[in-house]
C-alpha cells in the first residue's frame, strides 16, 4: 500500500551551506544514510555563521517530510558604521536575533527622532541601518510653525507662516520646508519685505 511506502521514507545526508555534520557521517555515508524517521543529527555552522536561533550548533530530526527544522547557517551581522553616535558594547559580530543599541551625539537624532535606538541582527542583515543626523527645526524669527515638533524625520514637511510685513524664503506668507538627507529643501526664514 502507498501509505506503507510513505512511512518508510528516509533522510539523506543533508547539504548544509556554511555548515557541516561530524566527519564520520561523510566517511561512512552508505552505513548511516538514508536515516530512519525519528533519528536525530547534530550539525555545526562554520566560524562567522550561526543557526537561526543564534547558536553555533543545531539539531535536526528525520521526519516523513525530510529533515526538520531544515538545517541552515546564516552569516553573522558585522557591527555597522555609525557617524555622530556611539554603540553600547564592543562586540564586532552579532548572532541572529541579537540586538545592538546605539546613542547619538548631542544635537543628533535617530531616524525615529529619538536620541537612542536599537537594531536587530536578522537572517538577511540588520533590521535597519543605524544613523544619527541633525534634523532640528530652526528658530524662526517673525513667524510661526504650524507644528510643535522640535525634530523632524526624513521627508517630513514643516509648514510655517510669517508675521505681517514679512515674507518666507520663497517670497510667500506661508511656506513648506521638507526635511531631506542633506538638510532642508528651503530653510525656514522670515525676512522683511
Amino acid at each position: 500500500n502507498v501509505q506503507g511506502e510513505c512511512s518508510n521514507k528516509h533522510c539523506d545526508l543533508p547539504h548544509i551551506e556554511n555548515g557541516r555534520i561530524a566527519q564520520y557521517y561523510y566517511n561512512f555515508k552508505s552505513y548511516y544514510f538514508p536515516m530512519r524517521k525519528e533519528k536525530k543529527l547534530s550539525y555545526s555552522c562554520m566560524v562567522g555563521y550561526t543557526t537561526e536561533t543564534g547558536t553555533q550548533d543545531g539539531r535536526i530530526t528525520c521526519t516523513a517530510n525530510g529533515w526538520s527544522p531544515v538545517p541552515r547557517c546564516y552569516r553573522k551581522c558585522n557591527k555597522p558604521l555609525l557617524e555622530n553616535g556611539i554603540f553600547y558594547g564592543t562586540e564586532m559580530y552579532f548572532k541572529i536575533h541579537e540586538k545592538l543599541q546605539y546613542k547619538c551625539n548631542p544635537g543628533y537624532h535617530t531616524p525615529s527622532g529619538g536620541t537612542e535606538d536599537t537594531v536587530q541582527c536578522q537572517p538577511e542583515g540588520w533590521s535597519s541601518q543605524p544613523s544619527c543626523t541633525k534634523k532640528f527645526v530652526p528658530n524662526l524669527h517673525h513667524g510661526n510653525y504650524f507644528t510643535a515638533q522640535q525634530v523632524l524625520r526624513l521627508n517630513e514637511t514643516l509648514l510655517y507662516k510669517c508675521d505681517e510685513g514679512y515674507r518666507t524664503a520663497g517670497g510667500n506668507t506661508t511656506e513648506e520646508a521638507v526635511c531631506l538627507t542633506r538638510g532642508w529643501s528651503l530653510t525656514p526664514n522670515c525676512s522683511s519685505m
